[in-house]
């Protein structure tokens, strides 16, 4: 276990992730050229791309369960970092496919409720966890502490009575990020 704390509780688990997504990666990468016909004469540059592009992934993949969520890091290009809070976990459920099943690799889902977003109620899906089925019951075992009221997930009346000053400082934080919201959906 490790003792770093953070906004979302301190750190149970870290995820680590098998060598072979590479494959996994590369091969996926390859799938996709073949299967667009036009992309067959660039299988040699899709290969040399997939050499780079499949370590990196991997290097910035991360996942790690905290005392009130799930911290999900990934992306190449386009970098996804999504802190699910286990209040709203619905399910966790391992997939694979003949690809991820050849390379040795399954993929781990966290889905949540009330997901209306472009990944349609799964904000987590990590394709390479090593035990995944072991980082899935300890989500879901936390889950349910959470539920219980085993980890308190939210600040309480009696803590913003006791600092007022924080109560402020966070509406103030939520009225900036509701600010920044509404300009970004005004472009």
């Amino acid at each position: 276990m490790n003792d770093s704390m953070d906004v979302t509780g301190e750190t149970l688990m870290e995820a680590e992730f098998h060598p072979m997504v590479k494959k996994y990666t590369a091969g996926v990468i390859v799938l996709v050229m073949i299967i667009t016909v036009v992309g067959i004469p660039l299988i040699p540059f899709g290969l040399l791309f997939a050499r780079w592009y499949a370590p990196e992934s991997l290097r910035r993949m991360s996942a790690r369960l905290t005392t009130n969520a799930v911290q999900v890091n990934k992306g190449v290009f386009f970098r996804k970092e999504a802190t699910i809070p286990l209040n709203r976990v619905t399910d966790v459920r391992l997939h694979d496919d003949p690809w991820m099943r050849y390379c040795g690799v399954r993929g781990l889902k966290v889905e949540t409720a009330g997901g209306t977003g472009q990944d349609g109620g799964s904000e987590g899906d990590l394709i390479g966890v090593v035990d995944p089925v072991a980082f899935r019951d300890a989500i879901l075992r936390q889950r349910q502490v959470v539920l219980e009221g085993g980890a308190e997930t939210t600040p309480t009346a009696a803590a913003f009575a006791a600092t007022p000053t924080v109560a402020n400082e966070l509406l103030a934080e939520i009225r900036d990020i509701l600010t920044r919201i509404e300009a970004q959906n005004r472009k």
